[in-house]
C-alpha cells in the first residue's frame, strides 16, 4: 500500500458519512462519502448562481454516473453531474 492509498483510507474514516448509493440496474451499496455542502455554482460571467452539494467517492467503491441515487440522512438525492474523476476518487453533484 503506497501513501496515498493510506491517506485515502485515513479521510475516508475521518470525514466519511455512511450512505446508501443505488443504480437503476445494479443493486444498492453502502459506502463511505465525503460531503461538500454549499459549494458555489458559477454562471456565464462566473457569478454565483447556486449552491450545491457534492459527494466524493473512492473509485474502488463506487464510480458516479448521472442518475445514481444518492441517501444521506434519510434524504435521496439524483446525481446531476460527474464532477472529477482522477482515477483514485470521484466527485459528483447532487440535484435538488
Amino acid at each position: 500500500m503506497n501513501a496515498f492509498e493510506t491517506m485515502d483510507d485515513v479521510v475516508f474514516d475521518t470525514l466519511g458519512v455512511a450512505a446508501l448509493v443505488q443504480r437503476a440496474d445494479c443493486p444498492s451499496a453502502h459506502s463511505l462519502l465525503i460531503v461538500r455542502d454549499g459549494v458555489e455554482r458559477l454562471g456565464e460571467f462566473q457569478q454565483v448562481v447556486g449552491r450545491a452539494r457534492h459527494v466524493i467517492a473512492r473509485n474502488r467503491e463506487w464510480v458516479f454516473r448521472r442518475g445514481d441515487e444518492v441517501t444521506l440522512d434519510g434524504r435521496i438525492q439524483s446525481v446531476e453531474a460527474l464532477v472529477t474523476d482522477d482515477g483514485r476518487i470521484n466527485e459528483a453533484a447532487l440535484y435538488g
